[in-house]
């Protein structure tokens, strides 16, 4: 009788995974993006998001040597995606403990360009 639960349980919690796998599959968003930002001293700034489905990575080019979370790739996990935003968490306690998380939106401003705001700083991602 065990077996048999265990078996059922083992099947439904497969097919969750698949159905979400699958519902992953349909992110808009997905790919490769150019990301152009203003550094805190006014500099140009860029980077790359991916994303891949329901997570992909946050890697900003910039340095600071007083802060060890600057400049470090960082997991993200994908909340939202649809036509009109698309959010996601930005996973920093993930890289590096002390790391912050930052949960991040952005609108599409075209097929290919998106804008939103990171603590007060205005990003624009461009599909590569």
């Amino acid at each position: 009788m065990r077996a048999s639960a265990f078996l059922v349980l083992a099947a439904s919690t497969a097919g969750l995974l698949i159905s979400f796998g699958a519902a992953g599959q349909s992110n808009p968003y997905n790919g490769n993006w150019h990301a152009t930002f203003k550094g805190l001293r006014g500099a140009d700034r860029d980077g790359t998001v991916v994303i891949e489905n329901d997570g992909g990575s946050w890697d900003m080019n910039t340095q600071n040597r007083n802060n060890p979370c600057a400049g470090r790739k960082f997991p993200i996990v994908v909340q939202k995606a649809t036509a009109e935003e698309l959010t996601f968490l930005v996973n920093g306690s993930k890289a590096l403990v002390g790391c912050p998380d930052t949960q991040v939106s952005f609108t599409p401003v075209d097929a290919s360009t998106l804008k939103g705001s990171v603590n007060g700083n205005e990003f624009t991602l461009t599909k590569k």
